[in-house]
């Protein structure tokens, strides 16, 4: 599989997506996982971290509110304000469910999951000093810090929110964390480097680069944990990814595919829709008919899907199969309005495979459709020269129940 996909370049790629996810829980992009992992990682250096621990410290605090999006779907509300989603601890438990299947993280255990806990076992868990990681911890110090110093309502210079953290030393915080903290918050242009405009250097400038390529099976598990992390955006799409994915499989095995070309398939179904992170909540639960300019939003996540998948340097063909899931071939899709010509045999069956689990899937504004009504729908989409016939019928081989 011809691919240049690194850890760093799917850190890049998913911070971008995490923004726009940011936005919709929070309404505006605030930067608060770039400035938490920029100021674990400053901790870490002076706690003599190596260089892979530095780079598992930095990226977990980057994604430490990962089980966000889940948790907030399962309140009674679209959007809400980032101290709020700090009481949810949910999106502790989410996070690490979300993380637990990824492969780089495997021996760092529960540091998603505790980055809420206080040094005196006043957190949700109730864990106490050392039974708290220590890269929890070193989160935790950090998450707190940014949040104090850059809540809307603070109105905190930043000595006086160093002044709450010391305070807080033996309680809050561990004391030799909060130590190694001072000395950093002495240098001005540590205040400097976490700033808007100036974040995105300064994480860059101390996140350690890991540009070896990952394996085939690493990337599987880490495309396995971006589908969840997508799925999770909805209630209505929580196995959806996972679902195409699985279908993807049985209709690769049935065709004769390689196993080279049916990993590529699979993998295209688990990341097609990594562009949804871009649409709002509010958007993707809707249960009345959509207004023209929110299905112009809802018709742009192909373009973000193929935009990140880029950035990660995956594959092309993956990137072309994935991108092409809502094109059909009389030129009706979208974004590109490709026709027939210009979709080859994969894009059209994944594109079949994903109308297919999505009508046998709830959504806000109906229920499931049964397999044997997915599979009338299909036809006359096939009729109305949207979808490959051929396809349809060895979908219709392949599910239908006898």
């Amino acid at each position: 599989m011809h691919s240049t996909v690194t850890y760093n370049a799917i850190l890049l790629a998913m911070t971008s997506l995490l923004d726009y996810t940011e936005m919709d829980i929070l309404e505006n992009i605030s930067n608060h996982g770039r400035r938490v992992a920029y100021i674990s990682l400053r901790i870490g250096e002076l706690m003599g971290y190596a260089r892979e621990d530095l780079f598992d410290l930095g990226a977990l605090a980057l994604l430490h509110d990962v089980g966000a999006t889940q948790s907030i779907s399962n309140q009674v509300f679209a959007t809400t304000k980032r101290d709020d989603l700090e009481k949810f601890r949910d999106h502790c438990i989410f996070g690490q469910k979300i993380l637990d299947n990824t492969t780089r993280f495997s021996n760092r255990k529960d540091i998603i999951l505790y980055h809420h806990e206080n040094y005196d076992g006043s957190g949700f868990f109730g864990k106490v000093g050392n039974e708290i990681p220590m890269m929890s911890q070193i989160i935790s110090l950090a998450d707190n810090l940014e949040r104090k110093h850059f809540s809307r309502t603070s109105g905190y210079h930043h000595t006086a929110v160093l002044q709450d953290v010391i305070q807080n030393s033996g309680t809050l915080f561990n004391p030799v964390l909060t130590l190694k903290l001072q000395e950093i918050a002495q240098e001005k242009t540590f205040w400097m480097d976490i700033e808007p405009q100036n974040i995105d250097f300064s994480l860059v400038k101390h996140l350690p680069v890991m540009d070896i390529p990952i394996d085939e099976k690493t990337f599987h598990t880490m495309a396995l944990t971006i589908s969840a992390i997508v799925d999770a955006k909805s209630p209505f799409t929580n196995h959806h990814c996972k679902g195409l994915e699985e279908k993807a499989l049985e209709f690769a095995v049935s065709c004769g595919f390689s196993a080279e070309k049916t990993e590529k398939f699979r993998l295209a179904a688990l990341l097609h829709d990594i562009g949804k992170l871009v649409v709002p909540t509010s958007i993707l639960n809707k249960e009345t008919a959509l207004s023209p300019e929110e299905r112009e939003i809802i018709h742009e996540h192909p373009y973000y899907t193929e935009k990140t998948l880029e950035i990660m340097g995956v594959d092309s063909q993956i990137i072309r199969w994935a991108s092409n899931h809502h094109e059909k071939l009389n030129g009706s899709g979208y974004p590109k309005g490709l026709r027939s010509d210009n979709l080859d045999y994969e894009s059209r069956a994944l594109a079949a495979l994903d109308v297919y689990q999505a009508l046998t899937e709830d959504r806000p504004y109906r229920p499931g459709y049964s397999q044997k009504q997915a599979l009338e729908i299909l036809k006359v989409m096939v009729e109305a020269g949207e979808l490959d016939k051929d396809i349809c019928l060895q979908i219709s081989r392949i599910f239908l129940s006898p």
